[in-house]
């Protein structure tokens, strides 16, 4: 409901558990072509990535917990899907062009569920 008693919802951002910052960022930036908005901790252990206007938060072995399921809608999903078979990610349910879905793990098997959308929506 619009206008609930917290007024507007403004934005989400999920934060994901990951073990290795590093190797996320570089799946989600390099395989998936998030942009990377930053790392923070000494060493790192905090990241931000973004594609278009949405953020995803990155913790090492704190916030979230591991194996979430994300589900994207994309407006080309067989160009992406190609270029994650491509970088030989792990495909946990094949795309079969047909409009439907397609699963991925990310390196800390969280599961993205990849179905075609429309920027109109």
């Amino acid at each position: 409901m619009p206008g609930s008693t917290g007024g507007a919802l403004i934005h989400i951002n999920p934060i994901l558990n990951v073990s290795d910052l590093q190797a996320s960022m570089k799946f989600y930036t390099e395989v998936l072509d998030f942009e990377l908005l930053g790392t923070f901790g000494d060493p790192a252990d905090f990241g931000i990535i973004r594609w278009d206007e949405h953020e995803i938060y990155r913790c090492v072995n704190g916030q979230g917990q591991p194996g979430t399921w994300l589900a994207l809608f994309v407006s080309e999903p067989a160009a992406l899907y190609e270029r994650l078979a491509s970088n030989e990610a792990e495909i946990l349910m094949p795309y079969a062009g047909d409009g439907g879905e397609f699963r991925v793990a990310d390196p800390d098997g969280h599961v993205l569920r990849v179905f075609p959308g429309s920027s109109e929506e």
